[in-house]
């Protein structure tokens, strides 16, 4: 998802005081540990791209009326596209995103028979070392493959793809979205990727990727991130800075709100999830700091009583108060680095 480009930044006003309702119950003595990309051996890399490629070959489960739904990944996809408006620049942005990433997890696990947890991607790292474009998830062999390039096809959508690693154009074909933010529609194309450093294009006209804007998402825009006292300014700065600049430095299938086709996704995602849970810390004030809108035109003030729209993705709707803390309620994990 690119929010940067499909909308407006918006800022999340405080609209209360902070909530003091108490945090999901539930014990969670053992939590489960989720490993930043470098720190997987090249086995555990191998069991979370399968169990990722085995997600998207399984039939959807959802959406029987929605003819461009066809794969399991799909059913998230679309999902996701659907509530671009009410999940982007609201409040329920972290929570809801921190219910999505889950339920992915537990996804490959129940029905690809993943072993592991979900993977994060520390993209501070390579932007504090100016070399985001080799990135070791970009790997061939043991990441998700590199930038797109042209196929020499003149077949639209299979222009300019994914031609390495596990979701290459010849392994997978797409059937959501589109990665053209100026034509919103469902064709069949490849994983695309696009980088750019925001520098315009070359004399060949293609993007000149540079260090891909590492400057929007380094460990300084972190240290200001988390030196926020409050969930409203952090919760603005985190998803209008370096979680929408990631979106829009990979580009292709990244940019549009069918994002979730981009496999990175989830470990962006993560890795932003792993952010605001950094802030939150073991702290009981902030682990209940829930504050802002539940709509763009900031109409309705956000409670941590919400429930979070999920479509047919689940049987209920899950509350707000549920997934502040990782560690309570339905959760029950940690990330190696916080």
């Amino acid at each position: 998802m690119l929010p940067r480009l499909i909308l407006p930044i918006f800022s999340l006003a405080v609209a209360a005081a902070a909530s003091v309702i108490p945090r999901a119950d539930g014990a969670c003595t053992n939590p489960a540990v989720r490993k930043e990309w470098r720190e997987l051996t090249n086995a555990e890399k191998a069991e979370y791209l399968r169990a990722a490629v085995c997600l998207r070959g399984l039939p959807k489960a959802k959406y029987a009326d929605v003819d461009a739904v066809t794969t399991r990944m799909d059913d998230l996809v679309y999902t996701h596209f659907s509530l671009n408006s009410e999940i982007h620049f609201v409040a329920n942005f972290l929570p809801w995103h921190r219910w999505y990433v889950k339920l992915h997890e537990d996804l490959l696990r129940t029905e690809c028979g993943f072993t592991g947890t979900q993977p994060y991607w520390d993209w501070s790292i390579d932007a504090d070392n100016q070399d985001t474009p080799n990135s070791p998830v970009f790997d061939p062999i043991t990441g998700f493959g590199g930038n797109g390039k042209r196929t020499g096809s003149n077949e639209p959508g299979f222009e300019r793809c994914v031609v390495d690693g596990p979701f290459a154009n010849t392994n997978l074909t797409l059937g959501m979205g589109w990665p053209n933010m100026n034509d919103p529609s469902n064709r069949l194309h490849c994983i695309t990727r696009r980088f750019s450093g925001g520098e315009g294009n070359d004399e060949k006209g293609e993007a000149i990727i540079g260090n891909m804007q590492a400057g929007a998402y380094n460990s300084n825009v972190m240290k200001i991130i988390y030196g926020f006292d409050k969930y409203a300014e952090m919760h603005e700065m985190l998803e209008g800075l370096p979680h929408a600049q990631i979106h829009s430095v990979i580009s292709g299938d990244m940019g549009p709100a069918t994002s979730p086709n981009e496999p990175l996704f989830f470990l962006h995602h993560a890795n932003v999830d792993r952010a605001w849970a950094k802030w939150q810390g073991r702290n009981a004030t902030r682990l209940t700091d829930y504050t802002g809108f539940q709509d763009l035109n900031k109409v309705f003030p956000a409670s941590i009583t919400d429930t979070m729209p999920i479509l047919e993705l689940g049987e209920t709707e899950p509350i707000v108060k549920d997934y502040m803390d990782i560690q309570a309620g339905p959760l029950c994990y940690t990330y190696s680095s916080m």
